[in-house]
């Protein structure tokens, strides 16, 4: 047996075991951003919306502030091509879905340290 049918052999035999699983859409993602110390907001990184939605979700982040509360979030969804505002929300939220969109978008928060909001497409 030559050296590439050997390889080509072992390659198979390895994987023979294996179980291969569907991957997750590659455009599925995430961002998020918690407000440091010191500072008043912060932006996420810019996520496409491929099934027309946005989903939004704010917290407190794990070492809370004692100067603000959860229920003081402010927080928006804007078009990263356009800077049109196209959702907004006070509070925390599990999980707040903003549909019907076509283009890139971001989050942000505007409010006191050591709140985070996370934007995802999944």
């Amino acid at each position: 047996m030559g050296i590439r049918k050997g390889m080509v052999a072992a390659a198979l035999s390895v994987g023979a075991g294996v179980t291969v699983l569907p991957a997750a859409p590659a455009w599925a993602a995430n961002s998020e951003c918690t407000v440091q110390n010191f500072w008043t907001t912060c932006s996420t990184g810019t996520l496409s919306a491929v099934n027309g939605w946005i989903d939004v979700t704010t917290f407190e982040s794990y070492i809370g502030n004692p100067l603000c509360d959860a229920s003081e979030i402010r927080w928006k969804v804007v078009d990263a091509t356009n800077g049109h505002v196209v959702g907004r929300g006070t509070g925390a939220t599990n999980r707040w879905r903003i549909s019907g969109l076509t283009n890139s978008y971001y989050g942000r928060l505007d409010n006191c340290p050591r709140m985070t909001i996370r934007i995802h497409n999944s």
